[in-house]
Parts: structure tokens; sequence; C-alpha cells
């Protein structure tokens, strides 16, 4: 599935929090947008998601208005946000047993199990979420966005909070999707890992988007300095 969003601007009172952003996601890439802490990142995922709704601008996905038909196309949607979209006081696979039968994942107790043994959380899978540490919970957050088979991935911070295991374990799986021709948009502050997942590179700063290279295009180092030069340059302004 393609995803197509174009000109999404949101506002929250008097500020703008993204600002006429365009952005196509396509079968088999991996966008990576790098940006700072407040730059807008996790407000536009929100939006991609269905989650929020933006001020203004289009998205669709695969020819789908997403914003006024947004239940017709959730179910191709793998996310990952912040917020914890799950139930504290459930276990996890009472939690993807709930959003299994949501989304009527087939063979679910079967699909349930091999998620949570995948991403390392088989010895926890009769405790409650609210137990668990960060890197857990976002363990878990990662075979909630896979239960369902989503044509589109988005993930805001993916390896935030994990240890290097984990790092590892979502780099390949990332890796795996991709090969399965999923669409797959990743923000994240962190250049090395995002290169290392990424097909093509943007920075979002104060809301807007920039388009850089892909990976054939560019070097890490490369990727590092610009990043790093447009940080300096931002807040020099």
């Amino acid at each position: 599935m393609r995803l197509n969003a174009s000109q999404i601007t949101k506002n929250f009172g008097h500020r703008t929090i993204v600002k006429n952003v365009n952005l196509t996601i396509n079968p088999g890439e991996v966008v990576a947008i790098f940006g700072p802490n407040g730059a807008g990142k996790t407000t536009f995922i929100k939006i991609l998601a269905t989650l929020l709704r933006p001020t203004s601008g289009k998205l669709e996905i695969e020819g789908t208005d997403a914003i006024v038909d947004y239940a017709q196309v959730r179910n191709a949607l793998g996310v990952i946000v912040h917020e914890n979209l799950a139930y504290p006081a459930l276990t996890p696979f009472e939690n993807l047993r709930f959003f299994g039968q949501m989304y009527g994942v087939n063979d679910l107790e079967t699909r349930c199990k091999t998620l949570l043994d995948d991403v390392g959380l088989s010895r926890f899978i009769h405790e409650p979420l609210h137990i668990f540490s960060r890197g857990m919970t976002q363990r878990f957050m990662i075979a909630r966005a896979l239960l369902h088979y989503p044509s589109i991935l988005l993930l805001d911070e993916p390896f935030s909070g994990l240890d290097a295991s984990a790092k590892q374990f979502a780099v390949d799986r990332i890796a795996q999707e991709r090969q399965n021709e999923k669409g797959i948009l990743i923000t994240t502050h962190n250049i090395e890992l995002g290169y290392l997942v990424g097909t093509r590179f943007l920075f979002m700063i104060n809301g807007e988007l920039d388009e850089i290279a892909k990976k054939d295009e560019i070097e890490v180092e490369t990727l590092l300095r610009m990043y790093e030069e447009r940080l300096i340059n931002t807040t020099s302004n």
C-alpha cells in the first residue's frame, strides 16, 4: 500500500506544530525522519496514523481519504507512538488477544505467542503491563504494531528505551518487514540507527520537513554532519 500526505498542517492554538508537510511512503522502503525533541515528529506521525486530525491538508492511503474514512484504513496501519496503546491491567497476551479479535487475526493465540516470543517477552506473558519497564513496554508495542499484518508501519522512536539486544531485534525486524514489501516510516534522533535501517532520509525541524537523500546518495558521516549543521543554524537564527 502507498501512503501520500499533502500539505499537512497542524495548529494547537496559535502555534503551528506541523507546517505544510508533504510525504509519500511506498511499499518496500524505510523512510527515516530525523529531528530533535519538539520538532513535530510525533504530531506528524499521529496524523498519519489517523490518531490526530490535521488542521488542513490531505492524507490518502491506497487512494482512500484517510482523514474522512479513517476507519477503513486503520487495519492497514501498524503504529508505535509514545502513548501506551494498550490496557495496563491486562497481560501482554491478553492485550494482543483483545486487539487481535478486533482486527480479525487468524490463528490468534499462536500469533500472539509467536510475537511475544519474537520480542523477548515470553517469560512475562502472564504479567500485567503496568509492572513493565519502559524497554519491556516498547518491546510489547512492537509486537502490537505487527499483530495484524499491517501493510504500513509508522514507528515513532522505535529504538527508545531498548537495550542493545532489543535494538538489534528492532533493526532486524524492520529489515524483514521491508523485504515483505511493507512501507515503513520511522522517526528518530539517532542518526546511526536511522541510517542503518533507512532507505530515504528527511529532516524535521520546527515542523518543517526537508527531503535530504536516498541511502545510496549519502554516507552516514555526511548525513550526521548535515543534521548537526542544520540544528546549529536553526538555533542561531
